[in-house]
């Protein structure tokens, strides 16, 4: 009786693994877009459950041009980690959070004189513009996507969503030109009011970051 017993829970263990076999897998990816260049690991609890993370750098930095001002672009590197939910073999929706190493920067050097705060300053009074972006080093995101991390093989994915960033904050500061907005309370109160003109104008959009991302994938097993 205890050997047949032994045997029939073999039997159910051995099945119950190759089960939990079949709805796992591994997947590694490389992708492009709004998160940077970068690498992703996924993970499939179930046939419909998979955890994914990832890491994107930006290996450039964007120039935007601003009137007459050519404004240089730092952004920092992006991790995410979520959990996507398979509404059938390739379409999903998914969520999670986004962690940033710094906040967004932008420089300036200034060539024209510049109205700030009311007041017109030289370029050798400014010198050179800095710019911070100042929000949450975290956000919580939400997407639709296509492609199988985990599916055995290769192919193509693709991410589409939106990530919350809250209210950010702008600071403006300028170095090495004559005027030291440390010691210029003119200066200081001019480059704060400018920061609250653009949140003010813009800074609705800056609370949403857009997710688009294009990418190459290889399912393990």
């Amino acid at each position: 009786m205890l050997r047949r017993a032994l045997f029939l829970w073999m039997l159910v263990a051995c099945g119950a693994a190759d089960t939990l076999y079949a709805q796992v897998g591994v997947g590694l990816g490389g992708r492009v877009g709004t998160l940077g260049l970068g690498g992703e690991l996924a993970v499939g609890l179930t046939e419909r459950f998979v955890v994914r993370g990832g890491i994107g750098f930006m290996p450039y930095e964007p120039t935007l041009s601003l009137g007459d001002i050519d404004v240089d672009v730092t952004l920092p590197t992006v991790y995410n980690v979520g959990v996507d939910l398979y509404l059938n073999g390739a379409l999903r929706i998914g969520g999670g959070m986004l962690f940033r190493s710094d906040d967004p920067e932008a420089t300036a050097v200034f060539t024209q004189d510049q109205d700030i705060g009311g007041t017109t300053y030289t370029p050798s009074q400014l010198g050179t513009l800095l710019g911070v972006l100042d929000s949450n080093n975290r956000a919580p995101y939400v997407l639709i996507g296509f492609g199988r991390h985990t599916a055995t093989g290769t192919g193509l994915f693709v991410d589409f969503g939106v990530a919350f960033l809250g209210d950010p904050t702008v600071r403006l500061d300028v170095i090495g030109g004559s005027l030291d907005p440390d010691t210029d309370a003119g200066l200081r109160s001019a480059l704060d009011q400018e920061a609250a003109d653009f949140e003010e104008d813009v800074g609705g959009y800056l609370k949403l970051f857009p997710i688009l991302n294009i990418g190459f994938r290889i399912g393990a097993y």
